[in-house]
Formats: C-alpha cells, sequence, structure tokens
C-alpha cells in the first residue's frame, strides 16, 4: 500500500575480497581452543530470522510514507476554501457594488484566480496519489475500480477546463462520477466508528448531489418539453436534495467535535456500554453563531437602507445557493450555506487528531453546491479518497493518531517504542480497540 511502504533494511556491508597472496594450508586443523568469529561464519542460527525479514522496531523504525501525503490534505482545503471565498463568493459581490471600487473588485478577482489555478495543480497531483494508493490498499475491488475510473475522469476533465470551457455533458458526468466515488468512499469509512460522523457527512453530500443533478436534469428536459408535471418534479428534487445537502452541513458540524475524540486514551472495557455520541458539542455552537449572524446580516441585505457589507454579504452568499431553487425560505438557504462556511473554516483551525479529516470535511463542503464544477467534483474525489483511506489504512493512521497525542515527547517518532508497525491499534467494524 502506498501510503504503508516499509523501507526495506539496509543490506549488510560486502564481505571483504580474500587476499590473493594468503593462501590457506588444506592440511591446517583449526584451533579447538579459538572462539569462532560469528562475523566470518556464513551459517546463522536456526532460530533467527533473515535480515531481510527482521521488522525494524523503536528509534531505528523507518517513518512511514504515507504521512506526507495525508498532511497535504489540509493545506489543500486551505486552498480550496480561499480559492471558494475569493473566486466564487467576494470577487462576483464586489462587481457593481459601489462607485470607485473597480480596482478593488479587480484585484480580488485576480486573487481568486490565482489561489483556483495553484488549487488546481495541488489537487491534480495530491488526487492521483490518492488514487494510486487507493488501488494498492486494501480496499474492496469495486472502490478500486471506482477510484480508477471515476478519478481519472475528473482529473482529466479538470485539466481540460483549464484551456477552455467544460461542455455540459462532460460538467454532468464528473458531477455523477464524483458523487459515485463519494458514497463509495462513505460506505467504505463506515467499517471504523470514529470515521463514522464524517463518512455520514460524505455519503450524504453524494446523495445529495446525484439527486440535485437528476433534478437539473428535468428541468432541462421540462423547459424543451414545456411540461409542468416534469417541471413539478424538478422542483420536488430540488426540494429534497436541499433537505439532504442541509442534514449533511449539520452533521458535518456534529462531526467537529466527535474527531477530536477519536481515539480513547485506554481501550474500552467490554462489559460496560459505549457512551452515546455527543450531538451537541462546543465546536458545533461555535459554528451556529456565526452562522446565524451571518444569516441575519445577508437577510438585512435585501432592505434598500442596507449597509455596503450586509450587501457584499448577501450578494456572497447567493452564489453558494443551489439551482435550481428549491422550495425553501430563503433565510432557510443562507442558513445552509452560511454554515458550511463556518464548518469548513472550523474544521481546518480546529482539526480532529489527524488533521487528514479535518480537510476532507472542508474539501466536502467546498464540493457540497455545485458538484458539477471541476474544481468541486476535484475537491469531493479527493475528500471521498481520503476518507476511505483514513479507515483503512491502520497503520499510516494511528501513527498520525499517536503523533499528535499530548503525551508523546518531544521528538519522538510517531509509535516510537513499540515492538512493530502492524502492533499499532486496530479498529474493527465492531468499533473495539486491539
Amino acid at each position: 500500500m502506498l501510503l504503508n511502504i516499509d523501507l526495506p533494511p539496509a543490506a549488510p556491508p560486502p564481505p571483504a575480497s580474500p587476499d590473493p597472496s594468503a593462501s590457506p594450508d588444506p592440511s591446517a586443523s583449526p584451533d579447538p581452543s579459538a572462539s569462532p568469529d560469528p562475523s566470518a561464519s556464513p551459517r546463522r542460527d536456526e532460530g533467527s530470522a533473515p535480515p531481510a525479514e527482521r521488522r525494524p522496531s523503536g528509534s531505528d523504525r523507518p517513518p512511514l510514507a504515507g504521512l506526507p501525503v495525508l498532511r497535504l490534505i489540509r493545506p489543500l482545503a486551505a486552498l480550496a476554501l480561499l480559492a471558494m471565498i475569493l473566486g466564487r463568493m467576494i470577487a462576483p459581490a464586489t462587481v457593481g457594488l459601489a462607485v470607485g471600487i473597480e480596482r478593488t473588485a479587480r484585484a480580488v478577482e485576480i486573487a481568486g484566480a490565482a489561489a483556483s489555478q495553484l488549487f488546481a495543480l495541488g489537487a491534480i497531483v495530491t488526487a492521483m496519489a490518492l488514487i494510486g494508493a487507493v488501488v494498492r490498499s486494501r480496499s474492496p475491488y469495486a472502490l478500486r475500480i471506482a477510484a480508477i475510473v471515476a478519478g481519472s475522469f475528473v482529473i482529466l476533465v479538470v485539466l481540460h477546463a483549464t484551456v477552455q470551457r467544460v461542455p455540459d455533458l462532460s460538467a454532468a458526468l464528473i458531477g455523477v462520477s464524483a458523487a459515485v466515488l463519494a458514497l463509495g468512499g462513505a460506505w467504505e469509512a463506515l467499517r471504523a466508528p470514529f470515521m463514522r460522523p464524517v463518512a455520514a457527512a460524505l455519503g450524504l453530500i453524494g446523495a445529495s448531489a446525484l439527486v440535485r443533478l437528476a433534478g437539473v436534469f428535468l428541468a432541462v428536459w421540462a423547459n424543451e418539453r414545456g411540461s409542468k408535471s416534469l417541471a413539478t418534479a424538478s422542483g420536488s428534487l430540488a426540494t429534497a436534495a436541499f433537505a439532504i445537502d442541509a442534514l449533511a452541513v449539520l452533521v458535518a458540524a456534529v462531526a467537529l467535535g466527535q474527531g477530536r475524540a477519536a481515539r480513547p486514551e485506554s481501550p474500552p472495557d467490554p462489559g460496560q456500554p459505549r457512551p452515546a455520541p455527543r450531538l451537541v458539542t462546543p465546536l458545533s455552537i461555535a459554528a451556529l453563531v456565526p452562522a446565524l449572524l451571518a444569516t441575519r446580516a445577508a437577510l438585512a441585505g435585501a432592505a434598500d437602507d442596507a449597509s455596503l457589507l450586509e450587501v457584499l454579504l448577501r450578494r456572497a452568499l447567493d452564489r453558494l445557493l443551489a439551482r435550481p431553487a428549491p422550495s425553501v425560505a430563503p433565510s432557510v438557504q443562507l442558513f445552509a450555506a452560511a454554515l458550511a462556511v463556518v464548518v469548513a473554516a472550523l474544521a481546518l483551525i480546529a482539526p480532529p487528531r489527524l488533521p487528514a479529516l479535518g480537510g476532507a470535511l472542508a474539501l466536502l463542503l467546498v464540493a457540497r453546491s455545485a458538484p458539477e464544477v471541476p474544481l468541486s467534483a476535484l475537491s469531493l474525489v479527493i475528500a471521498a479518497l481520503c476518507v476511505a483511506l483514513a479507515a483503512r489504512d491502520d497503520r499510516g493512521f494511528w501513527a498520525a493518531v499517536l503523533a499528535t497525542g499530548r503525551d508523546r515527547p518531544s521528538g519522538a517518532l510517531p509509535g516510537a517504542g513499540k515492538a512493530d508497525v502492524a502492533a499499532a491499534p486496530q479498529v474493527d467494524a465492531g468499533g473495539d480497540t486491539r
């Protein structure tokens, strides 16, 4: 597995070449009193393993190769969130906002475009590395095939989008591909109990994307045929997609606090019942307060006497609303959009024990309302692969958990002092740590 590559031990130095001038005497018998030289003996003890089979332990164990890849998810998610705020929200909202801010609007637009290009380059490289990791992992064959087909297709479309506009059919196909891969990654991540909140949010985002794309297809079909029944069905699907999406945002807010207590300090007692997950955590409350304030300011931005900041906030949040519009009050839609941005920011500022989970949570919230956009589809693909690998990759995940533990001494390697890398704690489907 790409994330769990154990470097081979260093080969022993080659034996010194014999001196041709010194010819051994075949008649000479060995001295029985002399102790044998273990380094010169070609034979090994029958009970000792060959050097190639010995596992490094302690401080001489090489670091896991998967940790650098996992560390890329969090800064990549921060760049994606910055690109969404600047390029998708603020830059369009500042156009025509007031007199004399044309230069400011242009500067914000250039900054958003630069952040989007940087994110595209980093996301393509990261997605390729994650696809290779999934292929080499112990994931089910269906998920490996989906990662190759769906992930490669999304990467190709993103590369095509850097030079020209993506056709509507390709945009719909990458949305479906990313949604299907998100459902597969969520199903794979449900095997680990500490991953279930993040996996539930990922699965809900994927289901919402599929329902929304079906509603868009019906809306186009109804417009071509002039059918009112198809238009009504499209509105119903849009409302259902928004309900699933709003539920995903709430689950993501709950996952903020759940992830920090993902690994208990001691194994649970089998005789005692498991504690129920907390639905209200300090982080979830911290996410609700600014979302409510932003929603109130955005609603006030529709009035004639609104301030410049309120109008800017209203325009920025309108860019995150899904189309076709669901049959839901505008205040609820604005609150869901604001809460998604706040939760994504908190997932990067105060991530769980494994920062890659915080990055994956931010990426799937960035892609929630527009899976047909190339960069959003790529964000959803990276989030799905990261969540699936975090649930399956026992060595890389638990080494990162141990590296961020409070009781780890400074300068120690992840899991230092253990007898074996494979002896890191593993969690089965039942949730017991062994």
